[in-house]
């Protein structure tokens, strides 16, 4: 165990297949705190959330944030010849995480802390990995077109198309095109297909990963935001019906309480007041209330 007050705030970590990233790691004060893994939306740098995390620490939760494969630290960058998906997410990335994190910060397991894809990422290892005690989703629900309301699912469906087609013809997803940042062909392979038809069916992969939703215990607590427009209600509730064994604790928070105008998918994150209250008490860690304050007054004046 590594001494908490010598502890880096980067921990590298290096995979089998010899690529690697850098995670970021904001210590709560108390030894032995929970150890919450921050998990961020497709295409976003793990970066974007160090307000969260530092707000986290703040009260009493130890956060690390870690970049998805092919994004900020990792090492790895998609083109025409470099390729990756899910699988290489889950199955060779997350178990080498998160076993640094537990070797260097002392702890058996993490809490998985998810937004967007990072969320269903989240649920999706936690499916298959005893290291994970809990699971946090926060804006986040399938991307199947037939779940968007009215003519947003046709809006959606033509948009897969173009998607697919952009993605073809360059071997990758370009940094232009009007969605996410450089994503990898097997992201979207994998990311598309439970577009097109709301299931899980991951590439490169022996794993059944709808069964293991199906079948995990590992409790969840799901948290939307109201009229989101890339999330609504229906597709929480459809990627939250798959835990059909697990105890899943569903939460609503109002943009009033973010200090938003309106829900946004991305900005709750600089006034993550609410949502680190949400969590604390879901994980059972009472929140500092003053801490929680002048968390919100830091990114009301960086923003």
């Amino acid at each position: 165990m590594v001494d908490q007050a010598q502890s880096p705030t980067q921990l590298h970590v290096t995979f089998r297949d010899g690529t690697s990233t850098e995670l970021k790691v904001f210590l709560a004060p108390e030894e032995g705190a929970p150890v919450i893994l921050c998990l961020p939306a497709m295409g976003v740098s793990a970066g974007y959330y160090e307000v969260l995390a530092d707000t986290f620490a703040e009260n009493g939760l130890t956060a690390v944030l870690a970049d998805l494969r092919g994004t900020g630290s990792s090492s790895v960058r998609a083109s025409r010849r470099v390729s990756f998906g899910y699988a290489q997410i889950l199955e060779l990335e997350l178990p080498a995480i998160v076993e640094a994190i537990c070797l260097n910060l002392g702890v058996e397991q993490v809490i998985l802390f998810g937004h967007s894809l990072g969320g269903q990422l989240a649920l999706l290892f936690a499916a298959t990995s005893p290291r994970v005690s809990g699971t946090v989703a926060i804006a986040c629900g399938t991307a199947w077109y037939r779940r968007m309301p009215g003519s947003r699912s046709i809006g959606r469906f033509f948009g897969l198309q173009l998607m697919f087609g952009t993605t073809l013809l360059w071997g990758y997803l370009p940094t232009w095109f009007p969605f996410a940042g450089r994503e990898a062909r097997g992201i979207m392979v994998d990311w598309g297909f439970e577009a097109m038809t709301g299931r899980y069916r991951i590439a490169r992969s022996a794993v059944n990963y709808e069964t293991r939703l199906a079948v995990s215990h590992t409790p969840a607590l799901v948290i939307a935001f109201p009229d989101d427009p890339l999330v609504p209600p229906a597709c929480t509730d459809h990627l939250a019906s798959k835990l059909n064994n697990a105890i899943v604790s569903r939460l609503e928070i109002a943009p009033e309480l973010l200090a938003l105008k309106k829900t946004h998918h991305f900005r709750w994150v600089f006034r993550p007041r609410a949502v680190v209250a949400a969590v604390s008490q879901w994980i059972g860690q009472p929140a500092d209330q003053q801490q929680l304050e002048e968390s919100d007054d830091r990114a009301t004046r960086a923003t």
